[in-house]
């Protein structure tokens, strides 16, 4: 048993690889290991991606799957749909987005971050970009985003919250308007 523990432990960490070699700006210097997924594919890869942390997005009225079971502290479930009109009753709020860098400001240094979210990845990926931006310039954050996952979607309406959230006045949200990309390229400033 402690060798099959052992070899997960060496895949979850080769699955996780840290986007930052250092992160002083994290309280306890979490170099940003994580996946972003749709809730299919965390369902369909849970036992091999083995996080130590869960962030769960859902629309209200929707039901987490066959998920990762996780204590409750190492697991944020956020409600909100995948809309992008502030004004609809189920959109995304500043609250959520603040709930979400608390958690993760929380998170161990060691930490196997997996964020997904219910019907697509337009939400995770979005606040995938979010807590990026919080560790490096938008730009950065979006080619780290890009290298997760190239194929995103980020949700306007959650990337501007987290924009507004980090005070980057625009940047972020710039940033999010290249995605999808098949190749990232440099912005041209």
């Amino acid at each position: 048993m402690g060798q099959v523990a052992e070899r997960q432990g060496k895949l979850a960490d080769a699955l996780y690889a840290p986007l930052l070699a250092a992160n002083t700006v994290h309280p306890n210097g979490w170099p940003v290991r994580v996946i972003v997924a749709s809730q299919t594919e965390a369902r369909h890869n849970r036992g091999v991606w083995a996080p130590s942390h869960l962030i769960s997005i859902r629309a209200p009225g929707t039901k987490l799957l066959s998920m990762i079971e996780l204590p409750a502290e190492r697991h944020l479930e956020l409600l909100f749909g995948d809309v992008t009109d502030p004004e609809e009753p189920d959109a995304a709020t500043a609250a959520d987005i603040d709930r979400a860098f608390a958690f993760v400001d929380g998170l161990p240094e060691d930490a196997h971050l997996l964020i997904h979210c219910l019907r697509g990845i337009g939400r995770s990926t979005a606040l995938t970009l979010g807590i990026l931006a919080r560790y490096m310039d938008p730009e950065e954050a979006a080619a780290a985003l890009h290298g997760l996952r190239p194929e995103a979607k980020p949700n306007r309406h959650v990337t501007g919250l987290c924009d507004a959230t980090l005070g980057l006045k625009g940047r972020l949200a710039r940033q999010a308007l290249r995605f999808p990309a098949k190749v990232w390229k440099p912005a041209k400033n």
